[in-house]
């Protein structure tokens, strides 16, 4: 038994030891504590042809501040490089040295062969493009951020995220990035809307338009409901009209600037300046075919009697002039509506001078009870600079006793006209 108590502590002794040199090698630590640099120097002789502790070293006489060493960094980068000259981080680790050092020739030769080692790479295609915009060579950057953009369009945003922040010029980059290409247009867009960017999404929205590529409905749906909650109405309009004379569609009736007032259509477009009818616990909404004031149908709004309902689901952005009088006509039919707070018709303004939130410019009257068809009216002038803003059917909340809101009401024609 002594006789085997020697080898066997011998191999226990080597078999650690070569668990210590292979987490080193690895940049941990059997008891996860990095590796110092007498380590790794101590690492590359036990087995000078492993690559990694020459590699770690490089970084390390290139990062640290107390021992910073370019030149120590390019020696054990060199080292490692001739020992896998495959890896391409090691390349990059030369190229950026040689980038700190000005060794302009030794750069470009590393960073060539650091993008050939791997030329579809994400990471080195990117490390490749960032490295020659810290150059200032701009052309040679989009070589490989376009190539980025096409390889990988799950992370355009990302790339398209660096563009605007170099160049911050939303002309430049669909002239010298997108170009013509359909796919790289709707990418950007998308990286607008991220952003929330509504100018530059303008100005790509225009760009596409003149290079005749076709939106379909849900894009022009996202570009319109975009910009309306970024408050640009009257762009946000010019693109809805664009779009229903494409379709060949008529959402207004003379001087009326509603979409749809008569509840004709179950939607002209959807989203947009078409009507919205949200979900709410106490009330369901529908067409009746069996109530119209006018025409085949008008809109019905059913409340349960369980809930105070705080109403305002139903509504429609509108686009109007500046410092303008207006009217507002809607016919309403009521059945059995409870509580003191009944059903109403507000005008809320968006933007105008001083930018300001949603406001409430007028309402009708609350009708309650019983109603045969009523013209309700609200007559109310454009604040200063507003570019349009909503009218919704309301409900105000209440905290009276009877508060709990039952019966039924109907809506039809809905007309807005300048004075």
């Amino acid at each position: 038994m002594r006789r085997l108590s020697g080898p066997l502590l011998i191999l226990a002794l080597s078999i650690f030891i070569a668990f210590h040199i292979f987490f080193l090698w690895k940049g941990t630590h059997v008891y996860q504590r990095a590796a110092s640099k007498e380590e790794l120097i101590r690492a590359t002789t036990l087995i000078p042809s492993c690559p990694d502790p020459f590699y770690r070293l490089g970084l390390y006489y290139q990062w640290n501040i107390v021992n910073y060493d370019l030149q120590a960094s390019i020696e054990y980068l060199r080292k490692a490089v001739t020992r896998n000259p495959l890896d391409q981080g090691t390349w990059f680790g030369l190229a950026k040295a040689f980038q700190r050092t000005g060794q302009r020739e030794a750069f470009e030769q590393s960073l060539r062969r650091a993008v050939s080692v791997s030329p579809a790479s994400f990471q080195g295609r990117w490390m490749a493009g960032t490295l020659l915009l810290q150059q200032g060579e701009m052309s040679r950057a989009i070589e490989h951020f376009s190539y980025l953009l096409s390889a990988y369009p799950g992370k355009s945003s990302t790339v398209f995220d660096v563009l605007v922040s170099v160049t911050r010029d939303i002309d430049w980059i669909l002239d010298q990035v997108v170009s013509g290409s359909p796919a790289l247009i709707h990418q950007f867009l998308a990286h607008l809307y991220s952003m929330g960017d509504p100018e530059g999404a303008i100005k790509v929205w225009a760009r596409k338009a003149s290079l005749g590529i076709r939106s379909d409905r849900m894009e022009t749906l996202r570009q319109v409901d975009f910009l309306l909650s970024h408050r640009l109405i009257h762009e946000a309009f010019r693109v809805w009209e664009a779009r229903l004379r494409e379709e060949g569609l008529a959402a207004r009736s003379g001087l009326n600037l509603m979409t749809n007032g008569g509840f004709e259509q179950e939607k002209v477009l959807g989203g947009g300046f078409d009507w919205k009818m949200l979900p709410v616990p106490g009330a369901n909404t529908s067409f009746d075919p069996s109530v119209a004031f006018e025409g085949k149908r008008s809109l019905k709004i059913s409340f349960n009697g369980k809930e105070n309902v705080d109403f305002h689901h139903i509504f429609q952005y509108v686009s109007w002039r500046p410092n303008a009088d207006y009217l507002l006509r809607v016919r309403v039919r009521t059945k059995e509506v409870t509580t003191k707070s009944g059903v109403k018709i507000e005008v809320i303004g968006i933007g105008g001078a001083g930018n300001t939130g949603p406001s409430l410019l007028a309402s009708s009257e609350s009708l309650t009870g019983d109603n045969g068809w009523k013209e309700l009216t609200v007559a109310f002038r454009t604040p200063d600079r507003s570019q349009g803003g909503m009218v919704r059917v309301r409900r105000e909340k209440t905290d009276k006793f009877d508060r709990l809101l039952s019966g039924t009401v109907w809506l039809d024609i809905f007309e807005l006209k300048e004075k």
